[in-house]
């Protein structure tokens, strides 16, 4: 047959090989293009042990949250003076807060907003401001990214909302051997660690719990078969390299001994 009949089914080959290979790594490819697609993933920060809030109550009569403010003030002047993270309230393993005047308040388990509402509440049920208006604001928390991303780290999240894919893009995204489909988060919940997928090929991550990440959260991403047979063929080398030597040394002690060793005797007797 004509070779210049194989030269366009080859291209034609390479081209359907190369868009397939594109596919694999699409992120959200199932997604309407030119399309409005809402998003009904509600996002919550749920308070934990260890956290630190910032807490600021506003009310007509500005004197009289004064006693309660003086937390947030502290955190404004320490990382305005000295450039750190806010002091604010640190969320006690008991679950608490120490709030001026009321005292401990049951936060961990609570999303800020419920938190809010219920310093309200105190407040107005202790007559210490009539119309209390209180946010509570989470300064920074962090997540860590492993596996298959250029740059694995820990990252510090100013504010209370980061996606999985402003993780990635911080991390400098997952590399060509990295699973998409299959990326693992590790959240603790209630103190108790579970494990949870997301599929970040597919639109249905969008309405994903692990689409935000939250405080504390791991996320992993593992590697495709094909690197994990490539480093287990590149870790395990020497160990190959010393069977062989040593069954090559144990063939030619035996091919010794019984072969060589025996005729030589037989013809020197």
């Amino acid at each position: 047959m004509d070779k210049r009949f194989y030269m366009p089914v080859l291209l034609v080959t390479l081209l359907l090989c190369a868009c397939g290979s594109q596919r694999e790594y699409a992120y959200l490819k199932d997604a309407p293009r030119d399309e409005e697609m809402p998003i009904v993933n509600n996002y919550t920060t749920t308070i934990f042990a260890g956290d630190r809030l910032v807490i600021h109550v506003d009310s007509r009569t500005p004197q009289s949250t004064y006693p309660f403010n003086e937390g947030t003030r502290r955190a404004n002047t320490s990382k305005t003076s000295a450039g750190k993270e806010p002091d604010g309230f640190l969320v006690g393993q008991d679950g608490n807060i120490v709030y001026p005047v009321i005292g401990r308040i049951p936060a961990a388990g609570l999303t800020l907003d419920e938190l809010a509402r219920s310093i309200e509440g105190r407040l107005v049920e202790g007559r210490y401001v009539k119309d209390p208006t209180v946010t509570v604001t989470m300064p920074s928390f962090h997540v860590t990214v492993v596996g298959e991303v250029t740059e694995p780290q820990m990252i510090q999240v100013e504010g209370n909302r980061i996606t999985i894919f402003e993780a990635l893009a911080i991390c400098g995204d997952v590399t060509m051997d990295g699973l998409r489909d299959n990326v693992k988060v590790i959240r603790y919940e209630a103190g108790e660690p579970t494990v949870g997928e997301i599929d970040l090929t597919s639109a249905s991550a969008l309405d994903s719990p692990f689409y935000y990440l939250k405080q504390n959260d791991i996320v992993y991403i593992e590697p495709t078969p094909q690197k994990k047979r490539t480093a287990y063929r590149n870790e395990d080398w020497p160990h190959y390299i010393s069977i062989g030597a040593n069954s090559i040394r144990m063939a030619y002690l035996l091919v010794y001994r019984w072969i060589i060793q025996d005729t030589y005797n037989k013809y020197n007797n």
